[in-house]
């Protein structure tokens, strides 16, 4: 309704409003065909008219200027899988703007966040019905990222109940490599031995993850009894390196989360340096340090 004409469509009399909507979603991707409203004048065109039946008003050059309205709701994700994947490319496409559209997924009618259970029960939806999206090669790189603090937001709360379905387990393998290098932060850095709060949580994505980097991980921090030992300064110090690896290769807003978790990960190897007199795991200390 800006004025701009997004695409110049030929048509004809069999042709149905939805294949015009398809034809305009393969001219602007962020335009799913569940999103767009045509209206001749004020009349709203269904989705089964067929052109050759409206009481098109011609322009001078033959052409017929139809008005397009999109209506964007992410919580199309949610629906059946079709819709689904219509929505999660048409977000996707959005780029650096996804997030802005998917904060009502998280919020209240009142505008404050969700809670944990309710967040994670959105995410594994999304999760479940574009789980094939790889084999239908949806790109869906930007809307993963934007969906990546919400389920952090999960795994680090206190009060996030288990569930059968192992449903963090899917949400994070379906956020595939994205998320690789803060679930491997999470749990490095986890104090030891773990809480039950969090055990539970590790063990499924030990369990279910699809990524070897957090199974390794996740399994280092099942098996860690807790206090000063080479094994986990060899954990801590291998968490560092790596998270410096990922920085060079991340965003400038993703670079600064990781860089946070690196220097927490320098702090731990710090405090059990002060923990203990023996010079062995002192030196073991130091040298990760380098």
């Amino acid at each position: 309704m800006s004025g701009t004409c997004v695409a110049d469509l030929p048509a004809q009399p069999g042709d149905t409003v939805l294949a015009l909507k398809r034809s305009i979603y393969e001219k602007l991707p962020s335009a799913p065909p569940c999103w767009q409203r045509l209206l001749l004048g004020s009349r709203l065109l269904e989705d089964g008219d067929l052109v050759g039946n409206l009481d098109l008003p011609l322009e001078d050059d033959g052409s017929v200027v139809v008005s397009l309205i999109l209506t964007m709701d992410p919580r199309d994700m949610l629906r059946d899988h079709s819709l689904a994947a219509e929505a999660a490319s048409g977000l996707n496409s959005l780029g650096t703007a996804v997030p802005r559209y998917l904060a009502k997924l998280f919020e209240t009618d009142e505008g404050d966040p969700v809670e944990p259970a309710t967040a994670e029960e959105t995410l594994y939806g999304v999760a479940m019905r574009l789980q094939d999206s790889h084999r239908k090669k949806l790109v869906l790189d930007d809307l993963r990222s934007a969906l990546l603090p919400y389920a952090m937001r999960v795994l680090e709360s206190s009060g996030l109940k288990e569930v059968r379905q192992a449903r963090l387990a899917v949400i994070f393998s379906w956020l595939g490599a994205v998320a690789v290098a803060r679930q491997i932060a999470w749990i490095g850095l986890l104090p030891r031995p773990l809480e039950e709060k969090w055990r539970w949580r590790v063990e499924q994505l030990r369990r279910h993850s699809d990524c070897p980097r957090v199974r390794v991980a996740a399994k280092a921090a099942l098996c860690d009894p807790g206090g000063v030992s080479r094994a986990r300064i060899t954990e801590l110090a291998a968490l560092r390196k790596s998270l410096g690896r990922y920085m060079a290769t991340s965003p400038a807003e993703e670079a600064q989360i990781l860089k946070d978790f690196r220097e927490r990960s320098v702090y731990e190897l710090r405090k059990l340096e002060t923990q203990t007199s023996d010079r062995h795991i002192q030196y073991a200390v130091s040298n990760a340090l380098k």
